[in-house]
Parts: C-alpha cells; sequence; structure tokens
C-alpha cells in the first residue's frame, strides 16, 4: 500500500512539473538548467542524507560496526581512518587540517580500544567501544574525509558543467576565464542563485517525488548509496546533449515537452502499478469458487 502511494504520489508531482513547465513556456535554456540545478542541489542532498546514514546506523566504507561488534572490526575501521590520513597528508601536506584530521584519528583509535585496556591506560571514562558514542567517534574522521571528498568532486563537476551550459545556452552573461579564485566561486554561485530563483518550484516538486528514496538511503548507511547521483547525472548529460542538438536544429520547440516526459515520468513505478493492478485482479476468489460437492 505504501509503495503503490509513493508512485501515485511521483506520477502528482509529475504532472504538477509539467503543468508549471508549460504554464511558464518553458524554453531548451529552462530545461537544461532546471536539470542542472535538480541534479546539483538534490543530488548533493542525497550524498549528505547517505553520509548522516552511515554516521548513524555504524556503516561506512563497507564496514559495519553495530553494537557488540568484534575488536577487528572497530580496529579495521581505525585502519581506514590512518589511511585517509596518509591521504590527505598527500594532498594537503603537513597542514593544520592534517594536524586537526591526525587528532580526530587518535581518538578514533582510544574510542576503539577494549575496555580492559581503557583501564589499564586510565582511560576508563571513555564509553564502551560498542556504545553509538564511541561508534560515532571511531568513524567520524573517515566520514568527514568521504564529505570532502564527494562534495568537492560532485560540486567541482557541475561547476565544470556550468561552464559549457552557459556557453550554450547562456543565463549569466559573464565567464570563469580569467578570473581569481574568489571571482570564479562568485560567478560559480551566481549561477546556483539564478537557477534557484528560477527553478525553485521545479526543485520543491521534484525534491517531494523522491523523499521515499531519500529515507530508503538513509536507513541502508552504506557506500553504495553515494553513487546514485552519478547515475543521475549522466541521465542529465545525455539529455543536455539531445537537447542541445534539438536546438541547433531548430526542433527543440517541438520535441521538449517530449523530453521533459521522457525524462521526468516515472516510467518503471508506472509499469510496476500495473502489473500489481493486474495480478490482483487475476487472483481468484476462493469463497466464491468452492467446489461443488
Amino acid at each position: 500500500m505504501s509503495n503503490k502511494r509513493d508512485i501515485i504520489l511521483g506520477l502528482l508531482m509529475f504532472l504538477a512539473n509539467f503543468l508549471w513547465a508549460v504554464h511558464q513556456n518553458w524554453s531548451a535554456t529552462d530545461l537544461v538548467w532546471s536539470l542542472w540545478i535538480s541534479s546539483l542541489v538534490l543530488g548533493y542532498a542525497y550524498i549528505l542524507v547517505s553520509i548522516a546514514g552511515m554516521l548513524f546506523f555504524g556503516k561506512e566504507a563497507g564496514i559495519q560496526l553495530p553494537r557488540g561488534s568484534k575488536y577487528s572490526a572497530q580496529f579495521s575501521m581505525v585502519g581506514v581512518n590512518i589511511f585517509f590520513l596518509m591521504a590527505l597528508l598527500f594532498i594537503t601536506g603537513f597542514s593544520k587540517y592534517t594536524f586537526y584530521y591526525f587528532f580526530l584519528v587518535i581518538l578514533s583509535f582510544l574510542f576503539a580500544l577494549s575496555r580492559e585496556k581503557k583501564d589499564q591506560l586510565g582511560l576508563h571514562f571513555l564509553p564502551d567501544r560498542d556504545s553509538f558514542v564511541s561508534r560515532l567517534f571511531i568513524q567520524f574522521p573517515g566520514i568527514l574525509f568521504i564529505l570532502g571528498f564527494f562534495s568537492f568532486h560532485f560540486i567541482f563537476f557541475h561547476f565544470v558543467h556550468s561552464i559549457f551550459l552557459n556557453g550554450f545556452f547562456p543565463i549569466l552573461q559573464d565567464s570563469p576565464f580569467g578570473k581569481t579564485m574568489d571571482e570564479t566561486v562568485g560567478y560559480f554561485f551566481q549561477l546556483i542563485t539564478i537557477s534557484l530563483h528560477r527553478f525553485w518550484v521545479f526543485i520543491l516538486l521534484s525534491a517531494l517525488s523522491r523523499y521515499n528514496l531519500y529515507t530508503k538511503s538513509f536507513k541502508a548507511g552504506n557506500m553504495d548509496s553515494m553513487f546514485i547521483p552519478y547515475k543521475n547525472v549522466v541521465r542529465m548529460h545525455l539529455t543536455i546533449f539531445l537537447v542541445a542538438f534539438l536546438s541547433m536544429a531548430d526542433l527543440s520547440h517541438y520535441a521538449l515537452y517530449f523530453i521533459f516526459i521522457i525524462y521526468f515520468m516515472p516510467m518503471g513505478d508506472v509499469i510496476r502499478l500495473i502489473k500489481s493492478s493486474c495480478k490482483k485482479e487475476s487472483i481468484p476468489d476462493i469463497e466464491n469458487n468452492r467446489p461443488i460437492h
């Protein structure tokens, strides 16, 4: 019943988005930039939700840390933290960020110690390693590194994408070339601000239609969920290239809403809904089909 309700909600949100696009008389520029800002905002939010699930449920980097977990599992996570420390040292060198991260790794090591070891070292005030607080401290360095890595990679990916988009479908009469770092960041935030102002309704409706995916990602609490936004980015790329081709061929006006339907309509959910309805209709009524004696 819940699954059916989610499918119907997704269809209603799609219909609302489609009607709003028709009402606003969208152009090819509107479509590609709505896809871009939606991918950036909703995709990054999905990454944050996945990371929060890892931290809360104790799953990270393929290592599960449930209550009462084994000693080796705890120190496997500490080993992951040390590996990330080496990676950070390679990237930033000996800096204050490396020192802060080193301090967090030391804390994760201390919290991962057994109760006997903690008592021997005079750290009896620290909670048991299988407690929720200890699991948070043990995982936090690794989670922090993953957050930084995916934040930079995902956001920078969309920044590079925005340069090409603004070249073909300009919404800002400017470019990042020849600018300082601060000016480039300002340019990027201008694109985000303009896109949010124009397409916030689209983002809101899209987010409402996907709330169930966010819930599942949070409860899953593993690395697999981190790559789902990248799948949407690939689909966005293909759609944008198609819109660009149709725009150059002066065909975008005729194909714009067709592409909108192909991209956004949850066809998989519709098919599953139809199949489930057919199965229910095919189930025989035992009460009304008893054999005659």
